[in-house]
């Protein structure tokens, strides 16, 4: 297992605490950095996405292929795996793999497989 890098994103609305959302990323991915960008929504309300781009990632990659019994359900594109997690999931501690639009997006570069 040998990860290039990881990105880590998600979108925060208005009715969500940006601290408790940007502790749920700690929480699972440990003391990451994470910047912040602030966008006005479609009525004025604020719209925030943290962003954490991690080179230094194998510890990321071997938690997630921990938590998925050694088969992570990314979908493969161009050399790169994308896995969108459950945000309310993540919050209670799971890993759970999502389909909807209220997740935590990770873009995966490795040099063999996922979990190899």
């Amino acid at each position: 297992m040998q990860c290039r890098y990881v990105e880590i994103s998600v979108i925060i609305h208005s009715t969500e605490s940006v601290d408790a959302v940007l502790g749920i990323l700690r929480s699972a991915f440990g003391d990451i950095p994470i910047v912040v960008e602030i966008y006005e929504g479609h009525y004025g309300n604020p719209i925030y996405l943290a962003t954490s781009y991690l080179e230094n990632c194998d510890y990321v990659l071997k938690k997630l292929c921990e938590q998925f019994g050694g088969n992570i359900p990314a979908s493969p594109g161009d050399g790169v795996y994308y896995l969108r997690l459950d945000k309310q999931a993540l919050a209670a501690g799971r890993f759970v793999a999502a389909n909807h639009d209220d997740v935590v997006r990770l873009k995966i570069r490795v040099k063999n497989g996922l979990c190899d």
